[in-house]
């Protein structure tokens, strides 16, 4: 397969979506294949080794945004069709159900965000708040120290080492915390996407 050819397959099947996002794809794929012959490959290696255009483009259509997708996804749908005068009376009609049952789901989905973030928010405060305790611990150690209570010195140095190892342990599990809120997060999106692109695809 050449660069064309290839070029022209992978236009094929992503050729439903806006110009500027296909576009795109096609200059990146290009120099892609551009920069592997300039290392030293052949046209057929190069474009062997960016994979089968299936997996290309089906790895395009889930990196799309998640409103191109549904925005195609619609357009589909009505293009060529015309909603029934009676259709569009009930949508008016039953807005009023139909409007807040689709609020309260996403207030509710919104909400449930909001607090999973809260909740990370108090985890960072909590490290931060160890931390100010074990730096206090240290200035109290070098206060007493000073003054000669050796006494209260070590009872500081004692407090201090103990908030910092239990901030370094809130802070790898704060760390822990927001990645898996991030990537789970980016798996929601990610299977939206792809359900989106199935249902397109059948």
């Amino acid at each position: 397969m050449t660069k064309t050819e290839f070029l022209q397959e992978l236009k094929q099947r992503i050729q439903e979506y806006p110009v500027e996002e296909t576009e795109k794809s096609m200059e990146y794929y290009a120099e892609m294949i551009d920069d592997r012959m300039e290392d030293g490959m052949t046209e057929a290696e190069a474009i062997a080794s960016l994979g089968s255009v299936e997996q290309i483009a089906e790895q395009i259509k889930c990196e799309l945004p998640i409103t191109t997708l549904v925005k195609q996804k619609t357009k589909e749908k009505t293009q060529g069709k015309r909603m029934p005068v009676w259709a569009i009376i009930l949508l008016i009609v039953g807005f009023p159900l139909w409007g807040s049952v689709l609020i309260m789901i996403l207030a509710f989905i919104i909400v449930f965000y909001a607090l999973i973030w809260v909740a990370d928010i108090m985890l960072w405060c909590n490290v931060v708040c160890m931390g100010a305790m074990s730096f206090a611990g240290i200035i109290g150690f070098f206060g007493c120290l000073f003054q000669g209570a050796f006494g209260s010195a070590l009872l500081y140095l004692g407090m201090s080492l103990f908030m910092g190892g239990v901030g370094v342990l809130a802070f790898l599990g704060s760390l822990l915390v927001t990645k898996g809120i991030f990537r789970g997060t980016r798996w929601c999106f990610l299977q939206i996407k792809k359900a989106l692109i199935r249902k397109e695809e059948a």
